[in-house]
């Protein structure tokens, strides 16, 4: 049924992204992290992500594969072609093997750049991510990753 959920959810977002803009998937090292976003040449952009292992910072039993999250990112400063970008966002082990579901506040902060002409639509980026467990007595998890995203283009 969750699995399920999800699924709507994931093809509610990719309609509703594509009759306003462009998508975008990326990947992230730290926890094999896969992403469906909007648009993330824009100033504000939103994100949901999957890891599908658990996280290398941290080795602590809440630190699971299927974590899924949700977020809203803006770039707060841009020169040239790079950028600093921070955002707000929520997690839930939705997916995970475990009974113990738990809901997290993530803070992430990275560098995005888009190095290469050839390449229009690739952007790299470098991120940290402390998700915030809200639960007593639970640690932080440390997410540090470097990946890419990638805008699927509407060619007219």
């Amino acid at each position: 049924m969750k699995k399920a959920l999800i699924i709507v959810f994931l093809l509610l977002f990719a309609i509703s992204s594509s009759t306003i803009g462009q998508m975008a998937v990326g990947y992230g090292t730290d926890g094999n992290t896969l992403s469906l976003s909007s648009n993330p040449s824009q100033k504000f952009w939103f994100e949901i992500r999957v890891n599908t292992k658990s996280y290398n910072q941290s080795d602590w039993s809440y630190n699971d594969k299927g974590i899924t999250q949700i977020y809203v990112l803006s770039n707060i400063f841009t020169s040239g072609k790079v950028s600093l970008y921070a955002g707000l966002g929520f997690g839930m082990n939705l997916i995970s093997k475990g009974n113990d579901k738990w809901v997290s506040v993530n803070i992430p902060v990275g560098l995005k750049m888009n190095p290469f002409a050839s390449l229009p639509d690739l952007f790299l980026f470098g991120e940290y991510n402390p998700m915030i467990i809200a639960k007593d007595g639970t640690p932080v998890i440390h997410c540090m990753s470097v990946g890419f995203r990638y805008i699927l283009s509407k060619k007219e």
